[in-house]
């Protein structure tokens, strides 16, 4: 028993690693495809792919900044559909302030400072979605006073995150 406890971890590894290797090429297509989706839609914008935390596996992590605006996008593959439908269950009851929104993958909330963050299931694919709008870099930002500088920061970060929310959308479905 003891001369196959080794083997038989080496073949756990190696059964794991198999597993991870399948999935990457499927985050490494759809990165391709959200890549062809926004040179197409939102030409100008600049694209930095990072690696997900330690300890996140399978987790495709983008910013996309133009300007002074900036989003974050973080998209996580289940092994199937029900399993989505599970963790978009769970994840959704966590959420304070939350908000339906229509229209946008099979289900999907918005919560946050303007309801600009965004948590959508397309299929058997998470997607959370987080803005940032640095309004007082904007031009006329000194004529603003305090309150309009602010409901423009919630106007803003809630279009873009809805705007990249349905640009993922599209691409999940492209072939």
């Amino acid at each position: 028993m003891k001369n196959q406890a080794p083997s038989l971890f080496a073949i756990l590894i190696l059964l794991v690693n198999v597993s991870f290797a399948q999935e990457r090429p499927d985050l490494e297509a759809l990165d391709q495809k959200i890549q062809r989706q926004f040179e197409k839609s939102l030409p100008g914008w600049k694209r930095e792919r990072v690696e997900s935390i330690e300890g996140s596996q399978n987790v495709l992590v983008e910013f996309w900044s133009f300007a002074n605006r900036k989003v974050k996008i973080s998209i996580m593959p289940h092994a199937s559909v029900e399993q989505a439908k599970e963790a978009f269950k769970d994840y959704a009851k966590y959420g304070v302030n939350r908000e339906a929104v229509r229209d946008l993958g099979d289900e999907a909330m918005a919560w946050g400072y303007g309801s600009a963050d965004i948590g959508f299931r397309r299929g058997r694919y998470m997607v959370y979605l987080s803005s940032a709008a640095d309004v007082d870099s904007d031009p006329d930002a000194r004529s603003l006073t305090p309150d309009q500088r602010s409901e423009r920061e919630k106007s803003e970060m809630r279009r873009l995150s809805r705007e990249f929310a349905k640009h993922i959308a599209q691409a999940l479905d492209a072939p």
